[in-house]
């Protein structure tokens, strides 16, 4: 058997595909799903998505006021552009509220299938790779839809950005 590396860091990518929480004894890890496989992370997923703003120069904060600011106040379980690579939106979204312990975090770029598997979601990431989430289909269908409208529009800002610097 192969011993498990736990490691204290992570910072996310267009590398990271998803993060969910684990629990070892009495505390709550995270499992992040990447390119390369699977990382175990001794931090909660909510710690790794904060310190990944930061990184890259945003904060989990700012980044939740600018899906606020598009969604509406009103508007829970937020999705957040992280980062920008080439003008793309690096984008993640929460399948409950990212304040709970259960919470898992998924990479929109990440996603290549979505299908209804009983009262849970299964998906498919682009390495082909199931993952079956606690969350029923269609209130993951619509986190999904409000994390394409966020990239689209986070595309769009930076595209309205770049041109007005070209004038």
């Amino acid at each position: 058997m192969q011993s498990e590396t736990i490691v204290d860091s992570y910072h996310l990518s267009f590398n990271s595909y998803l993060i969910k929480p684990i629990k070892k004894g009495e505390k709550l890890y995270s499992c992040v799903y990447d390119k390369s496989g699977e990382v175990i992370v001794s931090r909660k997923p909510l710690y790794i998505i904060r310190k990944s703003c930061i990184l890259m120069g945003t904060s989990y904060t700012a980044a939740r006021e600018v899906s606020k600011s598009f969604f509406g106040k009103e508007k829970h379980k937020l999705p957040i552009i992280i980062a920008y690579d080439y003008g793309i939106p690096l984008v993640f979204f929460p399948i409950l509220s990212p304040a709970s312990p259960n919470n898992v975090w998924v990479a929109l770029h990440s996603i290549v299938n979505i299908q209804k598997a009983d009262d849970c979601t299964l998906i498919t990431l682009k390495d082909d790779r199931e993952i079956k989430l606690q969350v029923h289909y269609t209130s993951f269908c619509t986190q999904y839809v409000c994390a394409t409208m966020l990239q689209k529009y986070g595309s769009n800002q930076r595209l309205i950005i770049q041109n007005d610097l070209l004038l």
